[in-house]
């Protein structure tokens, strides 16, 4: 499927569409997005590979690059592009650029976090530039009350 607006709803690959994603438990609004809808009846993930992401929830599957504009992210693996806004409550976080937003908990592999707050989870390795740090642990499972750049 390509260059399709509307309502992606089937499982495959499309390429430069506009509209809305309904897979699963996730729905969200895209812009110019390049993205992969895989699964089966019980579980299914979306493999993103460009676009934007203007709002709505995300539920499972890998982020490659692209831009995150606003929305929940609710679990899955960021491996490249950039958080403009939202919320994460679960997942992987391997690389890319944190702008704003709040993360309530997963693990922060790498990447540049610059604005926003961290409410509770694992910093691994990164670079963190500012932003409000409220708890979390470092990749020892030390608990720390301040940011990664204090450590």
């Amino acid at each position: 499927m390509s260059n399709k607006n509307g309502i992606a709803c089937e499982m495959g690959r499309y390429e430069n569409f506009s509209g809305i994603i309904m897979w699963g438990e996730t729905e969200g609004v895209v812009e110019n997005a390049t993205f992969t809808l895989e699964g089966t009846m019980d579980f299914k993930s979306i493999i993103f590979h460009s676009g934007i992401w203007k709002n709505g929830t995300w539920e499972y599957g890998a982020w490659k690059d692209g831009i995150w504009e606003l929305g929940t992210w609710e679990n899955g693996i960021w491996y490249a592009g950039a958080w403009k806004d939202g919320t994460w409550r679960r997942g992987w976080w391997r690389g890319g650029l944190w702008e704003n937003g709040n993360w309530e908990n997963g693990v922060w592999y790498g990447g540049l976090w610059y604005g926003g707050i961290w409410v509770t989870g694992v910093w691994e390795n990164g670079i963190w530039k500012n932003g409000k740090w409220k708890r979390g642990m470092d990749k020892h499972g030390l608990e720390h009350s301040d940011s990664p750049d204090n450590w």
